[in-house]
This record gives structure tokens, sequence and C-alpha cells, in this order.
């Protein structure tokens, strides 16, 4: 079996995001309204204009805009994520979504030190840390 074979995408979860104490909490969206909002964002057909109810049609996601609006009552939309990778918040040691660009940047990383055996690559995240990835089968503590 070769190296190539061995990689296998992440899969995706959608997530929202709320303000609660004047903090952002990401909240994930439950199994059958994240795969609903997967399959449209997966459809070929475009994002801009697509609407996907969730939370039993209490909330719309505008896909083009990742924005999430309440029908029936005024409420603050929220930001809204295709997420894929993580990291450990600094306060409360929550895990925070990655943006989905440089989520995408994380994977084409991922997928190359995964075909290519190639590992331990630098990385900048958007908040300036650097991330290095490790092969899994190296023992770390030696």
């Amino acid at each position: 079996m070769d190296a190539g074979s061995l990689y296998e995408p992440v899969s995706p979860h959608w997530f929202y995001c709320k303000i609660i104490d004047s903090k952002e909490t990401w909240i994930p969206f439950n199994s059958e309204d994240s795969q609903q909002l997967e399959e449209a964002y997966s459809s070929g057909k475009g994002c801009n204009g697509r609407v996907v109810p969730t939370d039993g049609g209490r909330y719309d996601v505008h896909l083009g805009e990742r924005m999430r609006y309440a029908v029936y009552w005024d409420e603050l939309a929220s930001e809204v994520r295709r997420c894929t990778w993580f990291y450990k918040g600094d306060k409360d040691n929550k895990y925070v979504p990655y943006s989905e660009s440089f989520s995408q940047v994380l994977e084409e990383t991922y997928m190359l030190a995964v075909t290519l055996d190639e590992w331990k690559k630098k990385l900048e995240s958007p908040n300036r840390e650097i991330i290095i990835l490790h092969n899994p089968k190296e023992n770390l503590y030696k």
C-alpha cells in the first residue's frame, strides 16, 4: 500500500458563531443540518443565493454570505463556517475553527505530507502561531 492511498480528506462539519458573554462561541449544527449544508455546498450549483433552512425551519443559512438568520423573530445574524481544522482557544480551552481559507491551506499541506511522506513542514496560522505537522507514526517522546 503506497502513502497516497493513506490520505483521506478531513470530513467537514458546519458551525455557527454566537456571541455569549462578549465572546465568540462556535456551535456545531446538528448532524442533519450540517449534512444538508454540505450537500448544498457540494451540489456544484454555486452558493450565491442558496438558502438552507436549519433548526426545524427556525433559521435560514445563506450559503453565499455564510450567515445564519432567524426566520420568525429579530436576532443578530451569525457567521457560519464549513469547518475542518481547529485550534484550542487561549482562555477557555475550547476548540475554535480556523477560517475556511486557512483550513484549505492546512488540508493541502496535510495531503502533501501524507502522500509524499514529508513531515515537519512549518506553517504560520492567521493568529501568528507556528504549526508543525508531525508524522502520526513518529514517537514524539523519545
